[in-house]
């Protein structure tokens, strides 16, 4: 009897182990960098490397970047690293930093998400996640920044239904004096694409100039890509201009998520 139930401990025992050992197995094995390819190298020496590189625009998640951070550090060990993550194998060829502004170098820069900053003597290891590529001063409010290594799971600060918010164009107040409300709604698609947008309510004055303001709503929202999911989520927002931004608004834009965004005149 003794024997027995010896040997029922001893496979329990056995069995925990094996559990927790598959468990971390799979958790460090979970870590699959996104494929990436490299595009212009403006610096690489002894000291760091400076690089722009372009991944999937369904590779924009958090978990993904995190990984992808953990790639490049490997890849130039010891080495200070700054990449630029572009969604657009194009644009991380071809983009070159100007006050000069043109439309190819604007549409590059729209193309740019992510930042990969790690600094040895500093100890700097940390993400940007860039969803306005065209506000791309660092102290935007829009930015999420990640610091690594990352405790638990990597928060995105725009998000809707623990969805992150990777890419949408800057809306600047139509050429109008009309003020308002437009409330939309629509669907997030599994690969992240906001469609089949239709207008619940609209609220503007003088009424007259109603149609310029739902058509910036609409074609502003058709902008809007998020992080792939396993479903299809629905999405609500409702369009305030003329209405009070806090100190959250960049260049007269507010995103209030996940139902709410404001346009200073």
């Amino acid at each position: 009897m003794n024997t027995n139930r010896d040997l029922k401990r001893s496979v329990a025992r056995l069995c925990a182990v094996a559990v927790a050992l598959c468990g971390a197995i799979c958790a460090f094995g979970a870590c699959n960098a996104p494929h990436y390819r490299k595009g212009r190298t403006l610096e690489d020496d002894a000291s760091g490397v400076l690089v722009y590189i372009s991944i999937g625009l369904n590779d924009f998640a958090p978990e993904k970047l995190v990984c992808l951070a953990g790639e490049l550090k490997r890849r130039y060990p010891g080495r200070n690293v700054m990449a630029s993550i572009f969604s657009s194998r194009e644009a991380a060829l071809g983009y070159i930093p100007s006050t000069e502004r043109t439309p190819k170098s604007m549409e590059y820069e729209s193309k740019l998400h992510g930042l990969y900053f790690y600094n040895r003597e500093k100890h700097d290891d940390y993400l940007i996640i860039v969803p306005d590529p065209r506000s791309l001063e660092l102290d935007s409010p829009f930015d999420t920044r990640i610091d690594l290594p990352v405790k638990g799971t990597p928060a995105c600060k725009l998000a809707i239904n623990g969805r992150c918010l990777f890419e949408f164009e800057h809306l600047y107040y139509p050429d109008t004096a009309a003020s308002g409300s437009v409330a939309l709604a629509g669907n997030i698609r599994r690969d992240g694409v906001v469609s089949n947008l239709t207008v619940v309510d609209a609220t503007v004055d003088p009424p007259a100039q109603k149609s310029e303001l739902v058509e910036s709503a609409l074609r502003n929202l058709g902008t809007w890509r998020f992080e792939p999911g396993k479903r299809k989520d629905s999405i609500h927002m409702t369009y305030l201009f003329g209405a009070p931004v806090s100190s959250l608004a960049w260049h007269g834009m507010e995103l209030r998520l996940p139902d709410e965004v404001r346009i200073e005149h």
